[in-house]
């Protein structure tokens, strides 16, 4: 139960950390979209909406993180205290859909990232400063995001890992005595 409960612990202080990045990441696009956009030019302009738009986002998704991440921490110890056989079991399976998630938002900020640059190009060449602005500043966040989500998932990959690692068992004694005994180890 330890090992477990402290892999859940290490795993969600991480969640928290990140929920307060991506806040923090979502305070400066929104701070610096807000003075590009009043600084006037056409490629600042450009430049503000990305960063307006994609701090909302940053700022939506690290609160979103900080309270479920407490929520479940909570969940999570009650589980392991009672049943820490089903916790590992349901974790496991909960943390296969987190991997499949980084996955898909990973390839969308690659995505992201060609269609901002695209756009940039595409300013360039049609001499229209605002895409310009929009495109390299989309390609710029959708970078960073890059960056945050693969620390994230190599966090998750690593609590994976030590999930299984955990081996929980029970078997009922056949001796002379009525009883359970249950084994519980694991590798970390």
């Amino acid at each position: 139960r330890a090992r477990t409960q402290a892999a859940m612990d290490d795993y969600f202080a991480g969640e928290e950390r990140g929920g307060y990045v991506l806040v923090g990441m979502g305070v400066a696009g929104l701070l610096a979209g807000g003075w590009l956009y009043r600084a006037g030019s056409p490629v600042a302009r450009g430049a503000a909406y990305p960063l307006l738009g994609v701090g909302v986002l940053h700022l939506a998704a690290g609160v979103v993180i900080q309270v479920s991440s407490a929520r479940r921490v909570d969940k999570f110890t009650r589980q392991i205290d009672s049943d820490p056989a089903g916790f590992v079991r349901d974790e496991r399976v909960r943390m296969r859909g987190v991997a499949k998630q980084f996955t898909a938002l990973e390839i969308a900020e690659v995505v992201l990232i060609a269609g901002g640059l695209g756009a940039a190009g595409f300013g360039w060449k049609t001499d229209r400063p605002r895409w310009q602005g929009a495109g390299l500043t989309l390609a710029l966040e959708a970078a960073c995001t890059l960056g945050f989500d693969v620390l994230a998932a190599r966090r998750a990959h690593d609590y994976r890992t030590a999930l299984d690692g955990v081996s929980v068992s029970a078997t009922i004694d056949g001796g002379a005595t009525s009883g359970a005994v249950i084994g519980y180890g694991g590798r970390f």
